[in-house]
C-alpha cells in the first residue's frame, strides 16, 4: 500500500519544454536562463531517451556495481519540480527586465503530453514594449582633451546617431534598446580606454551608470566616472629567478629616454638569481614603453606578451607601485614605477613522443594513408642568452593504406633543426619598433628527409630544405610572413619495378613525347628550388572547433631565380644550362647528377568563413584560387609547387589528386571503365570551393560531440598557357565552368576536446571527363573519405 502511494504521488516525467508567445529572443537564448530540462533524445528522435533508458536499466534491472556504471553513463529521470519552474519564471522575468522589457509577463503552463505519465511545460511570454535609451552622457571626464573625448564617443557600443564635436560626451544612441549587460560592456570598454590613456586608477567601481526614467518607453543614462590623476611610467625593475641555484647573483641597469621630446626618462634595472645565461638586453628589448611615457596599460600588457613569447620564462607577473606612494617628477606629473617578477625555465629539455599522421600532397601514395611514428626532440630555450630557442628533432614513421590493400605503403625518416629569435633580425631589425608590431620573431630552419614510397616504387634518398622566415604580427588577427630564403633540394631514386608498375602505366595514357619526358624528369631527376615568398593572414577563429569566425590568407612567391643566377653568372657564364652541378651522390648509376631548376611566379588565396547559426549548427564555406606561371626558359613550375585537386580535404567525390587537369584523363588502356587515375602532373591554375552544414546531434556520448554534415564541393586544376600538356587539360575562359568537378554528400564527426575524427561519403554530381551526365556513377559508388580534424 505504501509503494502504491509513492507511485501515485511521484511527479510526472518532463517530455518537452517550449517557449511560446511574443518572445523577442530565440529559444537558445531563453534556454540559458532556465534549469528545467527534459531528458535528452538520441538523434533528436521524439521519445527516444537513450540515456534515461541506460539509467533505468542500471537501477531497476541489473543493480550492484555494474548497475551503478550504467546509471553513471545515463541520466536520471527529468521529473517535474514546481519550485524549479517557479525559479525559472523569476529568472526569465529578470532577464527580460534587464534587457529593457519592463512590462514582461511570464507564466508556465503544464499539460499532459501524449502519455499520461509525461508532461509538457510551456513558458508563455508576453515581452511587451521595449524601453529605449534616449540620451547618454559621460560625467567626470572634463579633464580629457578633445581627441580623447572624441575617441570615447566614436568607440561607444551604443552607436551614437551623431557626435557633436563641441560636446562629444553627450549623444543620442541610434534606436538603442536599453540593456543592462550592454551598459556593463560599455563600462568595461570605457575603463580600458581610460587605462590606456594614462589613468591606471580607473577600476570597475570607478564607473557607475545612473538610470533616469523620463518617459514610459525611454531612459536617460549618465555614466559617472571617478577619473583620478593622470600618470606617466616611472622606473622599471626586473626580478629574474632561475632554476640554477649555484649561479652567482648579478645585477644590471641602464637609463632610457622617453619617446616624448623634452620629457625626462628613467632607470631600467634587473636582479638575477639562479640564472647565469640570460642577457639584460632580452628584458630591455621586450620593453614596449619607456620611463616618462604616458601610462598605457595596453603597452604594459604588450611587454608581458613579448616576454612570454620568448619561451624563456615559465611565468611573468607585473607589480605596479601602490598609487598612494608614487613619486612626482619636476613637472608635477605623477610617475608609476613597475616591477616584473620573472621565472625562467630549465634551458635543456628532451622529449620523446609518439604521433599519428595522415599524409597527403605530392609525397603521399594513397588518399587514405595513415601511419604512426616516434620522435625525439631536444630544446635549448636560451641558446646564446638573447632568448633564442633552438630545437633539434628527429622522427621516423611508417604508413599504411587503409582504403586499399591494407599493406604498408611508406616509411620516412626526418631530422630538423630550427633557431627562433623573439625579435626581427637582419635586415629588418629596425622595423619591429617603427611599425609598432603586436609581436615579431625570426626563424631559421633546416631539415633533411629520406623516404621510401612502395606504391610508387620510389625512394627519396635525400630532400633537404633551408628557410629564413620573418613573422610580423601586426595585431591579434593580422600576421605577415616573409620567407626571405626558402631552398629545397630533392634527390629522388627509383626501386626495382618503378618503370613497370608505375611509370609505364601512366605513360601509356599520354601521347605527347615531351610530356612523357617531363614526367620521367619529375620522378627521377634531382631538383633545386628556391623561393622568395610573402604571405598575409587574417584570422579570428578557434583553430580546433572552427565554429565561428574566419581565416583569410594570400601568398605570393617568386621562385627559381637563385638557380638561374648561379647558372648564368657562376657555373656557366657563357651559356645557360638550365641545371646546376650536383653532388657525387646525386643521381643513380648511369644517370646525370645535375640539379634541374625552374623559374616561376605563384599566387594563391584561401578564404574560409564560419557562421554559427545556433548552439548546434554551423555553416562553413571556403574558396581557393591558385595561379602559377613559369618564367624564363621554363615551361613548367617545380613539381612540389603545382596545384592538385581531389581528396579528403578537397573535392571529396574524387580521391587524392584524381581530379583534373581540366577534362583530361590519365587512365591507361588496362584500366577499367570506372577506374580513376591520379593526376600526377598537377596544374598551374586551381579553382575550388566548398560549403558545409554541420549540426551537432548528440553531445557527450563517449565523451564526444557527434556532428552530422551535409556538403557540396566544386573545383579542378588546369594547365597554364605555357604548359606543353594535352589541350584537354588547358584552361579556357569560355568553358572552364563546365570542367568543374562537382560532388556532394554527407558525413559524421566525432569531436573530443583534443581530437576530431571525420568520415565522409561523397557522390560525383558532375564529372568533367563525362560531361552532360548527372551522377555519372549513380548512388551505388560513393567515395569514402576518412580524416582527422574538420575538412576546413
Amino acid at each position: 500500500m505504501q509503494d502504491s502511494l509513492v507511485e501515485e504521488t511521484r511527479p510526472p516525467l518532463i517530455a518537452e519544454v517550449a517557449f511560446e508567445g511574443d518572445r523577442f529572443f530565440d529559444d537558445d537564448q531563453l534556454a540559458l536562463h532556465i534549469r528545467t530540462r527534459p531528458n535528452r533524445e538520441l538523434l533528436g528522435i521524439p521519445g527516444f531517451t537513450w540515456w534515461l533508458w541506460l539509467y533505468r536499466f542500471g537501477a531497476n534491472t541489473i543493480g550492484g556495481r555494474i548497475g551503478k556504471a550504467f546509471m553513471a553513463s545515463g541520466e536520471p529521470p527529468a521529473l517535474l519540480d514546481s519550485s524549479l519552474v517557479d525559479s525559472d519564471l523569476e529568472h526569465l522575468r529578470l532577464f527580460y527586465s534587464i534587457e529593457g522589457f519592463r512590462e514582461v509577463q511570464v507564466e508556465a503552463v503544464v499539460s499532459n503530453w501524449r502519455q499520461t505519465d509525461r508532461v509538457r511545460i510551456e513558458y508563455r511570454i508576453s515581452a511587451g514594449r521595449p524601453t529605449f535609451i534616449r540620451t547618454l552622457h559621460y560625467n567626470g571626464l572634463d579633464s580629457l582633451d578633445a581627441d580623447q573625448k572624441l575617441e570615447i564617443a566614436r568607440g561607444s557600443l551604443l552607436q551614437p546617431e551623431r557626435i557633436d564635436k563641441d560636446n562629444p560626451l553627450t549623444y543620442h544612441p541610434a534606436g538603442r534598446r536599453y540593456s543592462a549587460p550592454l551598459l556593463l560592456d560599455e563600462g568595461r570598454r570605457l575603463m580600458t580606454v581610460l587605462r590606456n590613456s594614462g589613468y591606471p586608477g580607473v577600476a570597475r567601481d570607478s564607473i557607475h551608470a545612473v538610470i533616469y526614467p523620463v518617459m514610459p518607453d525611454s531612459f536617460d543614462v549618465t555614466i559617472d566616472v571617478k577619473l583620478g590623476p593622470r600618470f606617466r611610467f616611472g622606473d622599471v625593475h626586473f626580478q629574474v629567478a632561475g632554476p640554477e641555484p649555484t649561479s652567482d647573483p648579478r645585477s644590471d641597469s641602464t637609463r632610457l629616454d622617453s619617446i616624448e621630446e623634452g620629457v625626462e626618462g628613467g632607470a631600467v634595472s634587473a636582479d638575477f638569481s639562479g640564472e647565469n645565461k640570460l642577457d639584460f638586453d632580452v628584458l630591455t628589448r621586450g620593453l614596449q614603453f619607456r620611463p616618462g611615457d604616458w601610462y598605457d596599460r595596453s603597452v604594459l600588457m604588450a611587454t608581458k606578451r613579448r616576454l612570454d613569447g620568448t619561451g624563456v620564462f615559465a611565468f611573468t607577473e607585473i607589480r605596479p607601485t601602490d598609487l598612494d606612494s608614487v613619486i612626482t617628477d619636476a613637472s608635477g606629473t605623477r610617475r608609476l614605477s613597475h616591477r616584473f617578477d620573472l621565472q625562467t625555465r630549465a634551458r635543456h629539455q628532451i622529449r620523446f613522443q609518439t604521433f599519428m599522421l595522415q599524409r597527403s600532397g605530392s609525397l603521399a601514395d594513397a588518399d587514405n594513408e595513415f601511419g604512426t611514428g616516434l620522435g625525439i626532440t631536444y630544446n635549448n630555450l636560451n641558446l646564446f642568452g638573447g632568448g633564442e630557442a633552438f630545437q633539434l628533432r628527429t622522427t621516423g614513421s611508417i604508413a599504411v593504406d587503409i582504403g586499399g590493400r591494407g599493406s604498408f605503403t611508406s616509411a620516412q625518416w626526418e631530422v630538423a633543426a630550427s633557431l627562433a629569435y623573439p625579435y626581427l633580425t637582419f635586415p629588418f631589425g629596425r622595423l619591429d619598433r617603427s611599425l609598432g608590431l603586436y609581436d615579431a620573431r625570426t626563424q631559421i630552419s633546416i631539415s633533411l628527409l629520406a623516404a621510401r614510397r612502395d606504391a610508387l616504387r620510389l625512394i627519396l634518398r635525400g630532400r633537404g630544405s633551408a628557410r629564413y622566415r620573418f613573422e610580423l604580427r601586426h595585431t591579434r588577427r593580422l600576421t605577415s610572413f616573409l620567407d626571405l630564403v626558402d631552398i629545397t633540394v630533392s634527390n629522388p631514386d627509383t626501386m626495382d619495378g618503378f618503370q613497370e608498375i608505375f611509370l609505364e602505366d601512366i605513360i601509356r595514357s599520354i601521347d605527347d613525347p615531351v610530356q612523357r619526358a617531363q614526367i620521367i624528369e619529375d620522378y627521377t631527376r634531382p631538383q633545386f628550388n628556391n623561393a622568395l615568398r610573402y604571405s598575409f593572414r587574417s584570422a579570428r577563429l578557434d583553430p580546433f572547433k572552427r565554429d565561428d569566425g574566419y581565416t583569410y590568407e594570400a601568398s605570393f612567391e617568386i621562385g627559381g631565380n637563385m638557380g638561374y643566377l648561379l647558372d648564368r653568372f657562376v657555373f656557366s657564364p657563357d651559356s645557360l644550362e638550365g641545371s646546376l652541378p650536383g653532388l657525387p651522390f646525386f643521381g643513380r648509376e648511369g644517370s646525370e647528377n645535375r640539379l634541374i631548376y625552374r623559374q616561376y611566379l605563384r599566387f594563391s588565396t584561401d578564404l574560409r568563413r564560419f557562421h554559427k547559426l545556433n548552439s548546434r549548427s554551423v555553416v562553413a564555406w571556403k574558396f581557393i584560387l591558385g595561379l602559377a606561371q613559369p618564367t624564363g626558359e621554363a615551361n613548367l613550375i617545380p613539381f612540389d609547387r603545382r596545384f592538385y585537386s581531389g581528396g579528403s580535404s578537397s573535392v571529396r567525390a574524387w580521391r587524392l589528386r584524381e581530379l583534373g587537369p581540366g577534362s583530361a584523363s590519365f587512365k591507361s588502356e588496362a584500366d577499367s571503365v570506372d577506374a580513376e587515375a591520379t593526376n600526377i602532373l598537377g596544374g598551374e591554375i586551381k579553382l575550388e570551393g566548398s560549403i558545409e552544414l554541420r549540426h551537432t546531434i548528440i553531445r557527450s556520448l563517449l565523451a564526444a560531440d557527434w556532428i552530422v554534415t551535409l556538403f557540396a564541393d566544386a573545383g579542378n586544376v588546369w594547365f597554364g598557357p605555357r604548359n606543353p600538356g594535352t589541350p584537354k587539360g588547358r584552361f579556357h575562359l569560355d568553358n572552364f565552368l563546365g570542367e568543374l568537378g562537382l560532388g556532394t554528400g554527407f558525413g559524421i564527426r566525432l569531436a573530443w576536446d583534443y581530437l576530431i575524427l571525420r568520415l565522409d561519403l561523397a557522390y560525383k554530381v558532375h564529372d568533367p571527363i563525362r560531361r552532360g551526365e548527372l551522377f555519372p556513377d549513380g548512388l551505388r559508388k560513393p567515395v569514402l573519405q576518412f580524416g582527422i580534424g574538420h575538412t576546413f
